[in-house]
């Protein structure tokens, strides 16, 4: 990856691709838990926080030079120790995320229609061609995003505008002030899922500057809060709150819904097969970041030698630390959900503080 750039826009466009796959999988289930039928608010309360966090990462990385990431810029801050402590401790919580999202992503495609596939070949099939992307050039990569990304706006632009005519306004309207704690509330796991994007600042080392970068960022920033208000409005509005709390995956089971007189009939296992390529996109993230913290680490000559080292620890972990579903979900409802909240605001928040105090002086 060292010597291939791309755009901030196509960096983005990869954690818009990517970030859909733990969006459907959390979305709006767990929101409606927490606010009801005002669930579908809780990307536009989330989006404040959200921008903010966009804003301290740039502030953060605004004093590094061309080419280093926020590992580097960890040690700048916080001294050699304390830079590498915290940049394993993003790896090994990287790792962690690639097996357990790895799992979670077999188990909802074969929950979803593909029974007849097992479990650890689809995790095998899923990590191999994450191995493929990232022994290949980061640019490459983003390219196929970039691919990927229009293939998904379509599909995703068609299903909810089919699903939008089975929307019933009681289920989602109207919103009374006493919801809006809930709304709050159910900000929380939208939040989780954009913790992720502080591994965007991890391969902000192959991004060419360029002014407008910051405004550039916070507009995919909002665009993505929109797409998952009404997402989650149209998936509430199909069902309601009362029963989406209690579904695994509401947005396929909304796509069932769905067909084409004259065409095809059901479509969802068409969406499934293509939601496979967010996936690869999402894994393909956390793999390339932990990739380019194990070259600053320990001093690798590129960041592809320890793509197989990566690869081998996911597919490991997601075969052997998750023995049941149970497991897995506990571990994705709860660890991962505070993990995300920890290392993707709190941290980022803390190191923006150090950042800034060193800058008065």
């Amino acid at each position: 990856m060292s010597e291939d750039k791309i755009s901030m826009r196509q960096l983005s466009v990869l954690f818009f691709v990517g970030l859909l796959s733990p969006a459907i999988r959390v979305l709006p289930s767990r929101t409606a838990q927490a606010a009801g039928e005002a669930a579908w608010l809780s990307g536009l309360a989330a989006l404040p926080v959200a921008l903010l966090l966009c804003w301290g990462l740039f502030r953060i990385m605004g004093a590094l030079p061309e080419g280093e990431g926020l590992a580097g810029g960890l040690e700048r801050l916080m001294g050699r120790f304390g830079g590498k402590l915290l940049t394993l401790i993003y790896l090994l919580w990287g790792l962690l995320l690639l097996s357990a999202n790895a799992r979670l992503c077999g188990q909802r495609f074969l929950a979803t229609g593909y029974r007849n596939v097992e479990l650890p070949l689809f995790v095998l099939i899923l990590l191999a061609a994450v191995l493929w992307m990232t022994r290949g050039k980061f640019a490459a990569f983003a390219r196929a995003g970039e691919i990927f990304y229009l293939v998904l706006s379509i599909t995703l632009a068609a299903v909810l505008l089919f699903a939008l005519f089975h929307v019933e306004p009681e289920n989602v309207l109207p919103i009374w002030v006493e919801d809006l704690p809930g709304v709050g509330a159910a900000a929380l796991p939208v939040l989780s899922i954009l913790g992720y994007t502080v591994y965007g600042a991890f391969l902000s080392g192959t991004v060419r500057r360029r002014k407008g970068d910051r405004p550039r960022a916070m507009w995919w920033m909002t665009a993505f809060c929109l797409v998952l208000t009404v997402l989650q409005f149209i998936n509430l509005g199909n069902f309601g709150p009362a029963l989406v709390a209690r579904m695994e995956s509401p947005f396929f089971m909304m796509v069932k819904g769905i067909g084409v007189q004259g065409a095809f009939q059901r479509v969802e296992s068409v969406v499934v097969a293509l939601w496979v390529l967010s996936d690869l996109v999402f894994l393909g993230i956390l793999a390339f970041s932990c990739c380019t913290m194990s070259r600053t680490l320990f001093g690798l000559r590129r960041e592809r030698s320890a793509a197989i080292p990566v690869v081998l620890i996911g597919l490991t972990g997601a075969l052997l630390l998750f023995p049941d579903a149970f497991s897995l979900h506990w571990f994705s409802d709860r660890i991962l959900f505070i993990g995300n909240l920890v290392l993707g605001f709190a941290v980022p928040a803390v190191l923006l503080l150090i950042a800034l105090a060193r800058r008065r002086r």
